[in-house]
């Protein structure tokens, strides 16, 4: 698979929609950032051929193809509607538009492609898929984590203006270590806290080293606004203990 067949045919397939409209340049820019970032990752795990490495770009690329859209605007992790869009993903590079097949006729890949995407955004991974396929699926949903964070920080509309803290249910499933499914977020505080949570799902040791080097947890700490004094403290907390945990990941 060449790289610049890949995007070609992505900006091809682009250019049905307005750019200046719904969620399209977010999910374009958001695309392009991902495809960087599997291949950064899957470069650094040492798990991958060159070819592979281009296919975990692939799949970055194209992993929310079936999310563009014109009217809608919403952040990825944000989105509490019900529309699967790793479904209408697969569905758009291999069904309806079968855009993969204008980028390579070899078909050794789609199985990972089809499972990669559609798993990204679901909880866990189905059992009995080999060492590469979990890989496969790993690299994509670190590399999801990281963007996550990056468009948490970066894009405006995410200017939250916090009045309370996290619901019991929230902060407990937070305090077990575990990743906050936004069925139980109700408030702006959950919300924040959904994405922070995001660190316990990360696969790799190099994506914590990302996190660090980026210093995303920093980052979206210092970006919420707020005028209690209590929900500051709160939220400062957190932080240093998912900086401490990030730490003690990089170091085992």
């Amino acid at each position: 698979m060449k790289e610049t067949k890949m995007m070609s045919v992505f900006n091809k397939y682009i250019k049905k929609f307005d750019m200046n409209k719904g969620n399209v340049k977010e999910t374009y820019f958001h695309s392009l950032k991902m495809m960087d970032l599997c291949k950064d990752i899957a470069r650094n795990i040492g798990a991958f051929t060159e070819d592979e490495i281009v296919i975990c770009g692939f799949i970055g690329l194209f992993h929310d193809i079936g999310s563009f859209n014109n009217k809608k605007k919403y952040i990825f992790f944000l989105n509490k509607n019900n529309d699967d869009i790793s479904r209408e993903s697969v569905n758009i590079i291999f069904d309806s538009d079968k855009l993969i097949r204008n980028i390579t006729d070899d078909t050794t890949y789609d199985d990972v492609i089809k499972i990669a995407i559609y798993c990204h955004n679901k909880v866990g991974l189905p059992a009995g898929l080999n060492d590469k396929m979990l890989h496969f699926c790993k690299v994509l949903k670190d590399a999801h984590t990281i963007d996550d964070f990056r468009m948490s920080i970066n894009y405006p509309y995410l200017d939250i203006n916090i009045d309370n803290l996290p619901n019991s249910l929230v902060y407990d499933t937070f305090k077990s270590y575990n990743v906050i499914t936004n069925n139980i977020s109700d408030n702006d505080a959950d919300i924040i806290l959904e994405v922070l949570s995001l660190v316990f799902g990360v696969n790799y040791k190099y994506t914590y080293t990302i996190l660090k080097n980026e210093s995303y947890i920093d980052k979206l700490i210092t970006s919420l606004k707020t005028k209690d004094n209590n929900i500051k403290k709160f939220f400062i907390q957190i932080g240093a203990v998912l900086n401490m945990y990030i730490d003690k990941k990089i170091a085992s």
